[in-house]
Order: C-alpha cells, then structure tokens, then sequence
C-alpha cells in the first residue's frame, strides 16, 4: 500500500475530473485539444464525451478553422504536445439524439480552461482568446481537495477581470 503525494499534476487531474463530472451532470459534452489534434475534423465532425457516452458532434463551418487552429500544439516535439486551453465543449442536453449532435451553432461551443484554487488564465491564454470566435471560459474548482460534495464549481468567461 502506497501513499499519493499531493502535486501540482494530482490537483490538475483533480481539476479535469471534476470538471467533466459537472459537464455530465449539467448537458454538456467535450473533447481535449489533445483529442481534436490527434483525430481532427472528419467529414465535419468531432468526437466529443458526456461521461462513458461517445458523440459524433457536426461543427459550423464557420468555426472549423478555428478549432483547427487552436487545436495545434504549442510545442514543436510530437511526443509532448501543449495546447492553449484544455476542452472544447458543447450544449449536449438541447439535443434530440444526443449520440449525433448534428445541428449545432457556433454559439453552442466554448473552449474551456480548467484552474484549481485561484489560479488565472495566463495571458497568453487571454491574448490569444481575442482573437477567437468561440467564447473562452474559465471553469474554476476552488477547493479541488475537498471531499466531493463540499467542491465548488465557478464558470467565468475569460475577460480583463480574470486577470486580477
């Protein structure tokens, strides 16, 4: 029997967990960049996750480019890819059949930037979300190793105040 150590990548994966519970529990579904970069948009299609559920998701021509673009790594070694934010996520719960999301609006989409605690988006991260279509938003788990039902979940979109 071991013991966890409590690091800065447990508090992260913490973070992500919680956050993609919070999207089952509340109609929404999502795909890393990582996901998007290693099977990018296929006959204009993504595959998103709403818990143990898979779904094809059709994506507005008018956001593909983008989601493309941001989906790049910001590393150039292939073994360890970084991206700008960690989730594209989707309206899952307005959804007729809800296994293929096929009549989708930009304005259903929101990239995603988890933070635990009082962590703020880098500037990069903000700089980088003005230039976007799709609305940024933060989702902040402030107390990420409280038992689970005293964690709270605190949705932001991105803007100068996020900053401070």
């Amino acid at each position: 029997m071991g013991y966890l150590k409590i690091t800065s990548e447990l508090r992260s994966a913490l973070g992500e967990t919680y956050y993609k519970e919070y999207c089952v529990q509340n109609g929404w579904a999502y795909t890393s960049l990582e996901q998007i970069y290693k099977n990018p948009i296929h006959k204009n299609k993504l595959e998103f996750k709403s818990g143990f559920k898979i779904m094809l998701v059709k994506i507005p021509s008018e956001i593909q480019k983008e989601i493309t673009s941001i989906a790049r790594s910001t590393h150039k070694k292939e073994e360890n890819p970084s991206f700008a934010y960690h989730f594209l996520a989707c309206k899952a719960h307005e959804s007729d059949d809800p296994e293929n999301l096929s009549d989708m609006k930009p304005e259903d989409f929101r990239w995603i930037e988890v933070k635990t605690g009082y962590a703020k988006p880098g500037q990069n991260q903000f700089d980088t979300s003005k230039k976007l279509k799709i609305s940024l938003f933060r989702c902040r788990v402030a107390n990420v190793l409280a038992p689970p039902d005293e964690v709270k979940v605190f949705w932001d979109e991105v803007s100068e105040s996020c900053l401070r």
